[in-house]
């Protein structure tokens, strides 16, 4: 299981303490009690972990605070360190093989519907590999798969709730049975306004508790006054934001916005991250706080590094972004593009209801990609349309149509000039539309 480690000792105690947030008297215990680590000394008589070493403790802490005592978390890992070279690879448990064999495994269970199994499926995972394996190469690829599926009409949208459902509460007893904080430094972390996809901040706040920080973790959906009166009471040294979403990603920067002079005159630094700008890097570049990564382990890693060095001035919010200032009219002029694209929609009589919802989404959406001055941030479907249709969903084709009405409307809707502006952004959705 381990074997892909180096096993050059290299770590001190301090070093190895800091790095899996286990006690050196802890680790002296496990030494003496149970022969594991069994780390060789110096001429001096000092302990020096290798990288292997170091990924044991960090497994044998998995497995504690999954529920075994030390002793059971133990003979696991004789157990399997015992397999006979003849017999299955114990790399076999971490191989891409097994872990897209539960990943399927959970996405068939919950469109199943069937909890039991699916719980039975990660306690499978947490059982042999760590915290942070089961998140990154399972967790992870489950979230994508079951967004490709459902956008492919492969699953409907009851299933991904099901199965985020089953997951958010997993990640959510781990964290709190996290150790209290062992660093120095504490992070608010928080969805942005309208931000219901919490996963990702989830895990990230996950591993830095489990690297030792104290999180205080806001979840989905963080209102500016929410926000504004905890930080006061709190006081952190970090704020973490995400947002997946496009409508997310601009409400995020109003936000950001918003709390910066408190951030500025407490020294607080702002961090954001999410799939959508993972998706459209372009956009990270209008966001006035820093980019902390594209998974989970890099942005932790990163959020470690800044609480280590010290404070440095909040970034000055972007300026002269010339595609955002006909934004106030555009936004007071949505409401009669929406009802023109309705009359457009209206040969759709059985499903008129969820149309008139996908509009008025899919407007926002426009409004904000031109707040980013970005037509490219409609060009990928996925970038925006997780929550562009109802919950029972419309056909591809009608949502085409959708664009196209919407395109219609807003060129007898608004004025000739900002029907100009906002045309490649039209153009954008309608092309993200089309089907092959």
């Amino acid at each position: 299981m381990f074997e892909h480690y180096s096993d050059e000792p290299v770590y001190n105690v301090k070093a190895v303490v800091r790095q899996t947030g286990v006690s050196a008297d802890t680790l002296r215990a496990w030494e003496r009690r149970y022969g594991v680590p069994s780390p060789p000394r110096t001429e001096s008589g000092y302990r020096l972990y290798s990288e292997r070493d170091v990924a044991i403790v960090r497994w044998l802490k998995a497995k504690t605070e999954g529920g075994m005592n030390i002793a059971q978390a133990v003979r696991l890992l004789q157990s399997l360190s015992a397999q006979a070279p003849d017999g299955p690879p114990l790399a076999e448990e971490v191989s891409p093989t097994s872990y897209d064999r539960l990943c399927e495994a959970f996405i068939a269970a919950a469109t199943a519907f069937d909890e039991a199994r699916a719980d039975r499926i990660l306690n499978e995972a947490f059982a042999l590999l760590s915290i942070e394996d089961v998140c990154l190469n399972l967790i992870q690829p489950i979230l994508v798969r079951l967004g490709e599926r459902w956008h492919a009409g492969e699953i409907n949208i009851s299933v991904e709730h099901f199965a985020t459902s089953l997951l958010r509460r997993r990640l959510s007893a781990l964290m709190t049975v996290m150790p209290p904080a062992s660093r120095a430094g504490r992070i608010v972390s928080a969805c942005a306004p309208g931000e219901y996809h919490e996963l990702g901040l989830l895990i990230i706040s996950l591993f830095l508790r489990r690297r030792g920080y104290e999180v205080i973790y806001l979840g989905q959906n963080i209102g500016l006054v929410r926000l504004r009166e905890m930080l006061e009471k709190v006081q952190p040294d970090l704020i973490l934001l995400s947002a997946s979403q496009l409508i997310a990603a601009a409400n995020l920067r109003d936000l950001i916005e918003v709390i910066q002079p408190y951030a500025a005159q407490h020294s607080v630094r702002i961090v954001f991250g999410g799939r959508i700008f993972d998706n459209v890097p372009a956009l990270r570049q209008h966001m006035p706080a820093v980019y902390v990564g594209e998974d989970a382990w890099s942005a932790a890693e990163h959020i470690a590094h800044l609480l280590s060095e010290p404070p440095v001035p909040s970034l000055d919010p972007p300026q002269g972004e010339p595609a955002a200032n006909g934004h106030a009219q555009l936004a007071s002029l949505s409401p009669q593009v929406i009802a023109i694209a309705a009359r457009i929609l209206q040969r759709h009589a059985d499903q008129h209801p969820r149309l008139i919802e996908a509009c008025e989404y899919m407007f926002r959406c426009v409004e904000a990609a031109c707040r980013f001055g970005l037509p490219e941030a409609l060009a990928e479907l996925s970038n925006w349309a997780w929550d562009a249709l109802p919950p029972d969903g419309i056909a591809s084709e009608v949502l085409q149509e959708v664009a196209e009405a919407l395109d219609q409307a807003a060129e007898s809707a608004l004025p000739p000039a900002l029907y100009v502006s906002i045309q490649p952004y039209l153009q954008a959705m309608q092309r993200a539309c089309a089907v092959p």
